[in-house]
């Protein structure tokens, strides 16, 4: 199975070297992994089984060591990697505290933040999608799960997704970050795979600034009604931390 990374192992910003790479998988699904260049200690966001070969590669190309596997909920979209990559890293896995997993090594809850060596990632909670959805704040940007794509918002088709909590996380939670803050998504919509968060309050099709929480939820619904991207057995399989070869 083939899938395309993007985005640059180390850039310079400022005086510090900063460690990121977009994953891309053939299901349009998008994972990250970001490192702090002194301690060399990495996270992968979002990590999907079928980059899990590449993240591994990517850890030894850099010569970093995997502490975190941090998921925005647990998927229904598609397997995670997780399981398989905490047996050969040692890597803990990071959910929200009402996230319903077997095999997890830290909770976080809205405002706290998770250390990656000296580098830190901010924890926002965005329910809606799913109840254990979170977002995660580092340097310039946030990664949106499923909540946030690029041009739209995530799908509300989970039994336990709600859609007027997607429009409160992402009118009063992601609309009040500074417009020039880049947004990553955590599945590809149309082709696009980063945003801005002005660009997403002038231009998100799902969130024009006239729409009201009862015409999102109405339009939310409806789409759930006749879209789906469930894949059948993923969130089961991820809550019991299935392990795949």
């Amino acid at each position: 199975m083939s899938f395309s990374s993007a985005g640059t192992d180390a850039f310079r910003e400022g005086w510090d070297t900063v460690i990121f790479r977009q994953f891309c998988t053939p299901d349009d699904e998008i994972s990250y992994l970001v490192a702090d260049p002194v301690s060399r200690y990495a996270a992968v966001l979002d990590p999907h089984i079928e980059a899990e070969r590449e993240y591994i590669q990517v850890v030894h190309q850099l010569d970093l060591r995997l502490v975190y596997l941090v998921e925005t909920h647990i998927h229904e979209s598609h397997l995670s990697a997780a399981p398989a990559l905490q047996i050969e890293t040692g890597a803990r896995l990071v959910t929200h505290s009402v996230a319903d997993s077997a095999c997890v090594g830290m909770r976080v809850d809205d405002g706290e933040s998770i250390f990656v060596g000296e580098e830190y990632i901010s924890v926002m909670a965005t329910p809606g999608h799913s109840p254990c959805s979170l977002s995660f704040m580092w340097r310039d940007r946030v990664f949106t799960g499923h909540t946030l794509l690029s041009g739209v918002t995530g799908p509300c088709q989970r039994g336990d997704a709600d859609a007027g909590l997607l429009f409160d996380s992402v009118r009063d939670r992601l609309f009040e970050l500074p417009d020039e803050m880049l947004v990553y998504p955590g599945r590809v919509a149309g082709s696009r795979r980063v945003s801005s968060i002005g660009q997403e309050r002038a231009t998100n099709a799902d969130l024009q600034p006239q729409m009201t929480r009862a015409q999102f939820v109405a339009r939310k619904r409806a789409e759930a009604s006749s879209v789906s991207v469930w894949k059948e057995g993923s969130l089961a399989a991820n809550q019991r931390c299935k392990v795949f070869n």
